[in-house]
């Protein structure tokens, strides 16, 4: 893969973008709780009513499915993980081989749940909790993981997708969609 534009910075500058990113992520993660939630709540509740019996199936299988990738794709999700150095402040403890399971097995548990409890009403009965207590991990789980996608997009690290992805995408994945999943496992763990 060729450098990334922002791998080509200097540190200092490279630091500077991953703590934009962060600002970006929080900041859009913060609207959709606060403004576009309640405001499509309001203004489409059909839409709205409809999306929230749905989302924890979903997600939870989205989840569920991803953590299976990180074993059967190990190699594609260890490239993501950020480097010691990276970024000229990174260090985390740890194997890329060991994130990656540990980050496989959170998603397949947590996704499991929300499915479970979603669709054995008995389950959801007897453990009220359960959901709610997967949708707090899930939210955890996808901020943690934030550092492995930024790096993806500042060192073209391919990750799961074959080709490096171009900048508009990064936005969409990064602040949008991260953004879409962190409000809803927030909202999911405050029901």
């Amino acid at each position: 893969m060729p450098l990334g534009a922002v791998q080509q910075m200097p540190e200092s500058q490279q630091a500077a973008v991953v703590a934009g990113i962060f600002a970006a992520l929080a900041a859009s993660t913060y609207l959709c709780c606060t403004v576009a939630g309640p405001a499509i709540a309001d203004n489409l509740p059909w839409l709205y009513q409809d999306f929230v019996a749905r989302r924890t199936v979903v997600l939870g299988g989205i989840f569920a499915a991803a953590g299976v990738a990180h074993f059967t794709s190990k190699d594609a999700f260890e490239s993501m993980v950020p480097r010691p150095g990276a970024w000229g402040f990174w260090n985390l403890p740890g194997s890329a081989a060991f994130h990656v399971e540990w980050t496989g097995v959170a998603e397949i548990l947590g996704g499991g749940a929300l499915v479970a409890t979603s669709t054995v009403p008995a389950l959801a009965a007897a453990y009220p909790w359960l959901q709610p207590a997967a949708a707090a991990g899930l939210f955890a789980l996808t901020a943690v993981v934030t550092p492995s996608n930024i790096y993806m997009f500042t060192h073209n690290a391919p990750g799961p997708v074959p080709k490096v992805i171009p900048l508009p995408g990064h936005f969409m994945r990064l602040v949008v969609m991260q953004g879409f999943l962190l409000s809803q496992f927030w909202d999911m763990a405050h029901l």
